[in-house]
């Protein structure tokens, strides 16, 4: 599909924020190329710097550069072009992240998939993608097997969270080793040590693509402003443009900082704001595939990093398993929270905790979405404002508008917009859905309309008010109401569904589902036990609802729509109760 690229601006928007910037910062200037040639080129002199350190082998710069280029050879062998979707469901893996820089090379596009995600829901996404080619985890290989056939895939490339574990950590994770038996006749599965030792004997000359920056990149998972699930299209541009304005708006990061990546690569959040910035500006990054707190607690300590980054619920959880004593974290630059939002009790708690710790900062709160690589707004460390959630980044241009499409005064409510070179392509395939989310307006610039309500200060801080949409963020996991109730609609006993969000004391909010049953079904515990097998085979397991209820008709309002606040409240009286 065509997309509406950025070229400029028509006209400056206003920005009473860049006074908290250097002279120039608002303009990025972002190379003709792909991301990695960008990152090849920031790159260049720290060929024996360390990079990334997963489970206790340390990568240097050199050594990672020549296994992207490995793993794009191989590729390019089995057939990977500029322009061709391959998708990766991985958590954070070395091979991930290779992968991720490889398939860029190549100038093909990456599509990531949760690797939690149910087996229809993976299907649906290569089939949506046209997708031939998928680099998944050994554990979802009986997922990917009961799918194949449904699908194009010519190839299958299976990782193992061990392959590149140092020898201990190998002896360690070894029992949950997920072993897959493969017969030689079978050309659809490739290991991916099988795959990179092939790949290092093949000599290729044209695999490398010459990307325009405008060209796609990558494909992130978005409810957008109607809480269904689309492929978000961002260009090397968008990417490299987020990079650019992160170096100068987290300028006090710098070459040999280090940089725990626990933030999943298949969220924006993980890919491009734990993994990419850092290692642009020659950080070490430190990967680790699932969080576990206890882990979490001895590696803050054990890696001393300058900038910790998470979702809310990973910062409740560090504050209830902390239990190191003397322990003085003077050693942080910046504690980022977003994906979701942090609420002022556990801002002050984590506050409280980094000055008990000797931290000389304070958590900075920022805010983004999938549509505009995640990063929109940061908070300083030194520079903080009540409960806002910072000042844009240098570049990124937002502004508070009314359902006309006009900027309303200083410190009133309206809908968060933005513009800028971070702001996507548009939904892949989905011409409507683009058209609902990019509006031109009266000064002649694409805005990305969020759906988000929350108002500007007259110096440019944001604050956050609500989500318009109807999605549902659960540990900083995007969940779509639509796609789960479509799918329990499907049941024979169901007649209407109805998902909304309810309190819950670590993960935020969850998922709950109330349904009206057709006449002459009764037997609801029978039913339950159907709709729990039925979400368990095709949605991820934080989708989940965690309770069904069944109602005999679902609330309206006076205009006869369904009352989703009136659902929420009874949803969470019954849990207080």
């Amino acid at each position: 599909m065509d997309f509406l690229k950025f070229t400029g601006f028509k006209s400056e928007p206003k920005a009473p924020w860049s006074k908290y910037y250097k002279d120039g910062a608002m303009t990025l200037n972002i190379p003709n190329c792909s991301v990695y040639n960008y990152f090849e080129d920031k790159v260049k002199d720290f060929d024996n710097q360390f990079c990334l350190d997963y489970y206790g082998r340390k990568i240097k710069y050199n050594e990672f550069l020549h296994m992207i280029d490995s793993c794009a050879k191989g590729l390019y062998d089995l057939g990977v072009r500029k322009g061709d979707v391959v998708t990766l469901c991985l958590p954070n893996t070395l091979e991930g992240v290779v992968s991720f820089f490889a398939i860029n090379k190549i100038g093909a596009i990456v599509n990531f998939i949760h690797p939690a995600c149910g087996e229809n829901e993976i299907k649906s996404s290569l089939n949506e993608m046209d997708s031939k080619i998928i680099i998944a985890i050994d554990s979802n290989y009986w997922k990917l097997e009961s799918i194949m056939n449904d699908t194009k895939i010519e190839r299958v490339i299976l990782v193992s969270i061990n392959h590149y574990m140092n020898f201990i950590n190998k002896l360690r994770y070894h029992k949950n080793k997920v072993r897959v038996k493969l017969t030689k006749n079978n050309k659809l599965y490739v290991i991916w040590h099988d795959f990179i030792t092939m790949s290092d004997k093949i000599y290729l000359t044209d695999y490398i693509s010459s990307s325009d920056k405008n060209d796609p990149a990558i494909i992130l998972r978005s409810g957008g402003t109607t809480g269904s699930p689309k492929g978000v299209v961002l260009s090397n541009n968008n990417l490299m443009a987020f990079v650019e304005s992160a170096i100068i708006g987290q300028d006090y990061l710098v070459k040999g900082d280090t940089c725990l990546a626990l933030m999943p690569i298949f969220h924006g959040f993980g890919i491009i704001h734990s993994v990419l910035f850092p290692l642009c500006i020659g950080m070490n990054v430190i990967l680790r595939p699932k969080f576990d707190v206890k882990e979490y607690c001895d590696m803050i300590v054990k890696y001393k990093p300058q900038i910790l980054m998470g979702v809310p619920t990973l910062f409740e959880s560090l504050l209830k398993e902390w239990n190191k004593k003397n322990v003085n974290l003077g050693f942080l630059k910046c504690v980022l929270v977003g994906g979701d939002t942090l609420k002022m009790e556990l801002r002050k708690r984590i506050n409280i905790f980094l000055k008990e710790q000797g931290a000389k900062i304070s958590v900075c709160a920022g805010y983004g979405l999938s549509e505009a690589v995640c990063g929109v707004s940061l908070g300083d460390p030194s520079n903080q404002k009540g409960d806002a959630i910072g000042i844009p980044l240098p570049g990124i241009y937002v502004g508070i508008f009314s359902p006309e499409n006009k900027e309303v005064p200083y410190g009133e409510d309206g809908e968060i917009c933005i513009c800028g070179p971070t702001v996507m392509l548009g939904y892949y395939n989905n011409e409507k859905e683009t058209n609902i989310a990019l509006h031109v307006h009266d000064d002649g610039n694409v805005w990305l309309h969020t759906g988000d309500i929350g108002s500007m200060d007259k110096d440019g801080f944001l604050s956050y008010t609500n989500r318009s949409k109807r999605m549902i963020i659960s540990s900083g996991y995007n969940i779509y109401p639509s796609q789960i109730e479509k799918l329990i609609e499907t049941h024979s006993s169901v007649m209407l569904c109805t998902v909304v969000a309810v309190p819950h004391k670590y993960k935020m909010e969850v998922p709950k589902a109330f349904i009206v049953l057709k006449k002459n079904f009764h037997k609801k515990e029978f039913i339950t036990l159907e709709l729990k097998k039925l979400c368990k085979k095709n949605l991820p397991k934080y989708a989940w609802p965690v309770e069904y209820t069944y109602m005999d008709k679902l609330p309206t309002t006076r205009v006869g729509k369904i009352d989703f606040k009136k659902l929420q409240q009874d949803g969470k009286e019954k849990d207080n109760d």
